[in-house]
């Protein structure tokens, strides 16, 4: 498209959108038709060039997220209205809260550490364009997959480093390896040595947790097979935080499990200062709760039929 029909384009959208011009009037001042001018604004949306958001009503969630705070320890809670009944827009709309937020909590010269995942992808994609300095953004797990499956760990960890102007560190790893001793040599690894220990300055992590049903990451990665979804419900496993299996209290589920994995151990997290868990669904109910009771989050980005769901099935 050439320079000359974009100018048109912006100059349409402008009188459109800001001056609030009628689409007759902009015609007759362009020397065009009515049609042509929606054909433009329409592209104008198509190429990028103007966005329309959708911003829900300030719905008071005030109540439900003053009892997530006295019954969790979390410092602040954000609920999201399910307005449509549509999953991905719900999605789409949690992680938009998130990002609204994020400039807020991140300083010059700190470390971030981000997760990967469907709801970290889905985020990453709504980031802001943050003007700091000297922010490093660490993986804070293996997300190489052993299985012809795109995590897209890799793309999530560009997209944060985009928008926070910073240095981004990869584990060049599977979340999981077979055996512990294997786990312990890759950990050695210079560069995997230098994240693990970039995570323990680590001030704030963004991560999401998941459960054990399927489809799952982790089991589409390779990572886990049948059989060991079966060992991990047998004992007491209901899902994982940052590649960890957690049981009911939101701890470690099995130490001999947890030491095949490759990544920043689970209570080097819970010291991480500002932990931010984004988690959207009702089938995601009981980790959740998990991770709320083990400490796992300070800040929880939620839908509120889930956070309906949490409170109705949490017995402190």
């Amino acid at each position: 498209m050439d320079t000359t029909k974009i100018s048109q384009i912006l100059r349409i959208s402008k009188m459109y959108y800001e001056l609030n011009m009628g689409q007759v009037e902009i015609a007759e001042k362009e020397g065009i038709s009515k049609s042509s001018v929606s054909r433009l604004l329409k592209n104008a949306m198509d190429i990028g060039l103007i966005e329309v958001r959708v911003k829900e009503s300030v719905l008071s969630y005030s109540e439900l997220e003053k009892e997530l705070t006295e019954k969790f320890p979390l410092r602040r809670a954000v609920i999201v209205p399910d307005l449509v009944g549509n999953r991905q827009v719900l999605l789409q709309d949690v992680c938009g809260a998130l990002a609204e937020d994020l400039p807020r909590f991140l300083k010059n010269d700190s470390i971030l550490g981000v997760h990967w995942g469907h709801t970290l992808a889905v985020l990453a994609k709504q980031l802001p364009s943050l003007r700091l300095k000297g922010v490093s953004v660490i993986q804070l797990s293996g997300g190489f997959s052993r299985a012809v499956y795109e995590s897209g760990a890799l793309d999530i960890l560009k997209n944060f480093v985009d928008c926070v102007n910073g240095t981004g560190y990869q584990i060049p790893a599977p979340a999981m390896v077979d055996q512990s001793f294997i786990a312990d040599a890759i950990k050695q690894d210079g560069q995997i040595k230098e994240i693990l220990d970039m995570a323990d300055r680590c001030h704030t992590a963004i991560f999401s947790v998941g459960n054990l049903e399927r489809p799952s990451v982790l089991y589409e990665m390779g990572v886990i097979n049948e059989d060991s979804y079966r060992e991990i419900r047998e004992m007491g496993g209901i899902g994982d935080c940052c590649s960890h299996f957690i049981d009911k209290s939101g701890n470690v589920l099995d130490e001999k499990l947890d030491s095949r994995v490759i990544a920043t151990p689970l209570s080097v997290i819970k010291k991480i200062p500002n932990k931010m868990l984004i988690a959207v669904g009702k089938e995601k109910t009981e980790v959740i709760i998990a991770a709320l009771k083990g400490g796992l989050a300070d800040s929880l980005y939620i839908d509120a039929p889930t956070a309906e769901e949490i409170l109705k099935q949490y017995q402190g």
